[in-house]
């Protein structure tokens, strides 16, 4: 990538602005997604393909959707067995042009060659048919259709899996997934926050996402823009850490390895800077290939980054997820409340505040609506 030295013109600084605009909207209605929208933010910006690892029902398929339709995309979406049929992804057959003698070939129309995004769960269920042409497509963006090669405009393929397959084969697969995320279950922290949010009006579905805030060709041409970051700065620090990883024994493919690169240059887009700085090296948390190896490759992104030594979706909060949650506790009583369930939001309220002080000591303007909260929750003892 190439030494710049000018600024990034006033439609691409728009056109990132647009998209994390997108990310936050998207937020509002999740628990705990925030660095899966950072991820997906940075993905689309290096064209690049994500892996979310976890278990059924936490919102993956949701999240991916609501994010592709911001996009002005509707995604393409398919759960994957091992009897899915290459049709299935790829369109039906056009049955007159194999009557006729002249090849053999799918109608595409509305399929995954003519996706923008593209969310696959479950996904190393599918069989080798579907998995060799799926490499050429992630690969090299072209679908061998018959005897011709049609480009294919996919932005990034999300895939979604409980876990990473054991097979060589599949790993070979997995590694075209340059970013990885295990996404866990949020309702044994943040049960309350989960339960207002999942009862929140629309909920069940994407109405309110489906505003473009940003569009496929403005995001070709981002991606494109990647090419003149000045990497100069991180690029001895990134060479330095690929070299302590590799001595440590984490599994790094070169195609891994020479990739890095370019999501240190879409973190650099995506906070506006031109010349990346060491703490755009953090998407490489998640550029790890064996789970195993995550704590080591964390543990050495954030020693050069100065990054938090917690993940922004963990328990231990933010002042705002704290005060949050205290709001939402005092409107679960209220007058005539029975004094047992004022008792118990107290309880909760008062381990809050213990939480925030250890949390962020000398948070005034937090500790202050916490004992507002309080004050009105005791209030409703003395009423009683």
């Amino acid at each position: 990538m190439s030494t710049a030295t000018a600024t990034w013109s006033g439609d691409d600084l728009n056109a990132v602005r647009r998209l994390k605009a997108l990310g936050r909207s998207i937020d509002q209605h999740f628990v705990g997604r925030r660095l899966a929208l950072d991820l997906l933010e940075v993905a689309v910006l290096a064209h690049e393909h994500v892996l979310l690892l976890g278990p059924p029902g936490t919102g993956k398929t949701d999240l991916v959707s609501r994010f592709a339709s911001g996009l002005g995309s509707r995604p393409f979406v398919r759960l994957l067995t091992r009897f899915t049929e290459p049709a299935e992804l790829f369109g039906p057959v056009d049955v007159p042009a194999f009557q006729n003698g002249d090849q053999y070939r799918f109608r595409t129309d509305g399929m995954l060659p003519k996706a923008h995004v593209a969310f696959l769960d479950e996904i190393f269920q599918s069989g080798s048919p579907i998995l060799n042409t799926l490499l050429t497509v992630m690969n090299e963006r072209v679908f061998h259709n018959g005897h011709d090669v049609e480009a294919v405009p996919l932005i990034t393929l999300v895939g979604a899996a409980n876990s990473l397959p054991q097979d060589p084969s599949l790993l070979a697969f997995a590694d075209r997934f340059l970013l990885r995320l295990t996404i866990p279950p949020v309702a044994a922290n943040r049960l309350d926050e989960l339960l207002e949010k999942g009862s929140a009006p629309g909920r069940g579905t994407s109405a309110g996402d489906e505003h473009a805030w940003i569009d496929p060709a403005t995001l070709d041409r981002l991606g494109r823009q990647l090419a003149h970051a000045d990497l100069s700065e991180v690029t001895p620090e990134y060479a330095e850490l690929v070299r302590e990883l590799l001595g440590q024994g984490v599994t790094l493919s070169d195609r891994r390895i020479i990739r890095g690169l370019r999501l240190v240059a879409a973190a650099a887009l995506r906070e506006e800077r031109v010349r990346a700085e060491a703490p755009d090296l953090w998407p490489l948390e998640h550029f790890w290939s064996d789970p195993a190896h995550a704590p080591v490759v964390q543990e050495a992104v954030r020693r050069r980054t100065g990054g938090p030594a917690e993940d922004p979706d963990e328990p231990a909060r933010t002042v705002q997820r704290l005060v949050s949650e205290a709001r939402v506790l005092g409107r679960q009583v209220g007058a005539g409340s029975p004094p047992a369930s004022v008792e118990r939001v107290l309880r909760q309220l008062n381990a809050l505040r213990l939480e925030l002080r250890r949390a962020v000591p000398g948070n005034r303007e937090g500790e202050r609506e916490l004992a507002s909260i309080i004050d009105n929750t005791l209030a409703l003892l003395d009423q009683g």
